[in-house]
């Protein structure tokens, strides 16, 4: 029967120290031991292999060649080891990688923010804001941890989780809408599912317009909208309460999206993102809940005023 024994992992350290430094002296200062204790060790270390690691040289001390070997492995134990116990940090904290269009960022962050904060583990937050296609791509890529987007009611997601159905409306100055002339469109980039219903109701309903104002900040499309460039298309909840409105049978009856989250759980544990994903759902929900209720009557659009 093969004899079985275990190496202190203070050999293992005090071995590759000497066969870095070549020298027992200046080990013994990096570990802070005495000399005699780092030359014990290593006797020690060769006793229990039953091997002679080290041979001493006018350059101080080489490794034999089966040293050399011993110390490949020495390598791989001490990084094992020291991996373990990075396990107990890594349990206590994480970092998540969250992505959302830019305009759910200004309308949820600060409240999903609050809404982790009361998690364990830590969750420190790294945010990307992108349409929802392209964050799309970022998660199934493993370039983000989870994201929460807008997609057509009833499309199928991988990982995709749901958070609520908003219905959408036209919104801006209905004075635009003049008859022979293209209608004038304030929208995000390319990517974003409400652009992306707009033109093709539009398309479908015979309506000819044109894209005139495009921004990736929710602050500036708004505000385009508010100055008279053109007519947009948002989330119920998200409209500004100084934003009219469009109530007009010119214009196509429109879908509802469904907002969803989709994790990604290579880095983080599933158990530990679905928490995440479920605070951030119920989180999201009282927001629309309170922006709801807190959205005044529309108001005739004053071109000079912002948000």
């Amino acid at each position: 029967m093969s004899r079985i024994f275990d190496v202190d992992t203070n050999l293992w350290r005090t071995f590759k120290s000497v066969s870095e430094t070549r020298s027992i002296t200046r080990s013994s200062a990096v570990l802070c031991k005495t000399p005699p204790a780092i030359s014990m060790q290593i006797k020690k270390l060769e006793e229990l292999l039953d091997l002679q690691l080290f041979v001493r040289g006018d350059h101080g001390f080489r490794l034999t060649p089966i040293g050399e070997e011993v110390l490949m492995t020495a390598e791989k134990i001490l990084t094992m080891n020291d991996n373990l116990f990075r396990l107990k940090d890594k349990v206590n904290s994480y970092e998540l990688r969250l992505g959302l269009p830019d305009d759910y960022s200004l309308f949820f962050l600060h409240d999903i923010i609050r809404a982790l904060n009361t998690l364990e583990p830590t969750i420190h937050l790294n945010v990307t804001c992108k349409t929802s296609q392209l964050l799309i791509n970022d998660v199934e890529h493993g370039n983000l941890d989870l994201v929460i987007i807008a997609t057509p009611e009833g499309q199928n997601v991988a990982n995709a989780e749901h958070i609520r159905y908003e219905e959408l409306h036209w919104i801006g100055d209905q004075s635009l809408m003049q008859p022979g002339q293209p209608l004038p469109l304030v929208h995000f980039p390319e990517g974003c599912i409400c652009r992306e219903i707009s033109v093709n109701a539009l398309r479908m309903a015979g309506i000819e317009a044109r894209v005139t104002f495009t921004s990736d900040s929710n602050f500036s499309v708004f505000n385009a909208i508010n100055a008279g460039a053109g007519i947009g298309l948002s989330e119920r909840s998200l409209i500004p309460k100084t934003t009219p409105i469009i109530d007009s049978p010119s214009l196509p009856a429109l879908p509802r999206i469904e907002l969803r989250t989709v994790a990604n759980y290579e880095r983080i544990p599933k158990f530990t993102l679905s928490q995440v994903s479920a605070k951030i759902q119920d989180s999201i929900n009282e927001s629309c809940a309170a922006l709801v209720s807190g959205r005044e009557e529309p108001q005739p659009l004053r071109r000079q005023q912002l948000f």
